[in-house]
């Protein structure tokens, strides 16, 4: 029986230029919102296409080209990190500033001065001269600006952490601080981190794994929900 998909708990954020943009569907906003909830202290997304898709109710390919939409907008910036062979290892999804700009203030109705607003006083309309403010949600923090904390094993359930470090292939682990962070973020139960482990047994005995093709940072891994779909054992859904 397959298991119940698991949504994150993270609050979204879904400010006025992209909630009023007419050039883009209403999916496309839904998926910049899941984008803001994911962006991590790293100030970027590490979701596949596959899994924002199944956070929105789309498949792979539509998501990817919501995506497309909002790279298009300038409201995300993607990079892609690829290694010698060209093989892409690595995609971060950056929110940029241009999402969180404030809207243009409504056209001042005419034939009424600053004063002549029905005698109340400007602190008790939209606010100065009828001019409505926008609060803007935090932005997220620029790689590198953040104040580092080292730890040599993460608050949660750091026995099971260690021994999956130590298993995972050597080369592909990357930052263990990032997956320090992104394994206390995930707060894995014991089911979780069995499922992890089943799931990365089935995928070691992939051909690609074998290679060394396409394992992704371990931080990248948990961020993205790597084992899903390989729960069983099976392939890459």
């Amino acid at each position: 029986m397959e298991k119940p998909f698991k949504y994150p708990g993270y609050t979204a954020i879904l400010p006025p230029r992209v909630r009023y943009d007419q050039q883009i569907p209403g999916t496309a906003k839904l998926l910049y919102a899941e984008i803001t909830a994911m962006t991590d202290v790293t100030g970027f997304c590490w979701a596949t296409n596959g899994y924002l898709g199944r956070l929105i109710g789309v498949s792979k390919d539509r998501a990817a080209k919501l995506l497309g939409m909002l790279e298009e907008r300038g409201y995300v910036q993607i990079e892609v990190i690829r290694d010698a062979a060209n093989t892409v290892i690595e995609r971060r999804i950056f929110i940029t500033d241009l999402g969180l700009v404030r809207l243009p203030p409504p056209v001042k109705n005419t034939g009424r001065g600053p004063g002549e607003n029905n005698g109340s006083p400007p602190g008790e309309n939209d606010g100065e001269n009828g001019k409505r403010e926008y609060i803007l949600p935090p932005k997220a923090p620029h790689r590198g600006a953040r104040q580092k904390v080292h730890k040599a094993q993460p608050d949660w359930a750091p026995g099971a952490f260690l021994k999956l470090w130590e298993w995972y292939p050597h080369e592909k682990r990357g930052n263990k601080q990032r997956a320090i962070r992104a394994w206390d973020a995930l707060h894995p139960d014991n089911d979780l981190i069995e499922t992890i482990a089943t799931a990365l047994a089935a995928q070691s005995m992939t051909e690609e794994w074998e290679r060394g093709v396409g394992i992704p940072h371990l931080s990248t891994y948990l961020n993205g929900y790597g084992w899903e779909g390989w729960e069983e054992g099976g392939g890459d859904p």
